[in-house]
């Protein structure tokens, strides 16, 4: 897939030193994870024209930081709230964001991809958004097959489904939502509507509100 790239007239040329830097700060596992993500990110950039080079680039840079200790995480990316403290697995896009500008990448569209992935796309960057729907649809998964084929041909209700299904899964469990991901949820057409409309948004406060149930502090992984 990389090679698909080098002849190309473009500032992400360079990917295949990327690929390897990648492919030695992680897992083998993790690898083929960060393969079939950026696989399924360009296709999904394609579907939808958008930018497959970019959305490529982020797939494959955004779990550059997983792997890191807890101590590393916290030191790349300083808390902004009780659950990165709590559960440093959450820093991991902010880390990734940071070791990727100490060392010279500078695209802003790939970097806020890079880091949003964890929490939720921010808002108007599609790069981001394909991202965020592959990282939770991908076939390595074995989950979010209906996503993936709705990403296909419509990426915002994709992201739609993947946001609700995140928050809808955490509250039912009792696990506190990362106030990043209550924003993106906010900010999602349906919900806004719903609000609007005088109707209850799903399992979901306001962003700046408590959570439906106490949290579970022992579910990082639910926050990957």
């Amino acid at each position: 897939m990389i090679a698909q790239f080098l002849d190309l007239q473009h500032p992400l040329a360079e990917l295949a030193g990327w690929d390897e830097r990648v492919r030695l700060m992680v897992r083998p596992r993790r690898y083929e994870h960060v393969l079939r993500v950026a696989d399924l990110a360009c296709r999904i950039a394609r579907a939808n024209g958008l930018d497959e080079a970019r959305a490529y680039a982020a797939g494959l840079l955004h779990d550059l930081a997983r792997d890191l200790p807890d101590a590393e995480l916290l030191r790349l990316a300083p808390p902004e709230c009780d659950i990165d403290a709590v559960h440093p697995l959450a820093l991991h896009g902010r880390a990734a964001r940071t070791l990727l500008e100490r060392w010279g990448y500078r695209d802003p569209v790939v970097l806020e991809a890079v880091e949003d992935h964890t929490t939720g796309p921010r808002g108007g960057n599609p790069v981001a958004d394909c991202v965020y729907v592959a990282d939770v649809s991908e076939p390595g998964r074995g989950v979010n097959e209906h996503i993936r084929d709705l990403a296909l041909h419509d990426l915002p209700a994709a992201l739609s489904g993947a946001l609700v299904s995140k928050v809808t899964y955490l509250q039912g469990r009792g696990i506190t939502v990362h106030p990043r991901t209550l924003r993106a949820y906010h900010a999602l057409p349906c919900v806004r509507q719903a609000l609007a409309g005088g109707q209850e948004a799903p399992l979901c406060p306001a962003p700046d509100g408590p959570a439906l149930r106490p949290p579970r502090r022992r579910r990082p992984s639910s926050h990957t």
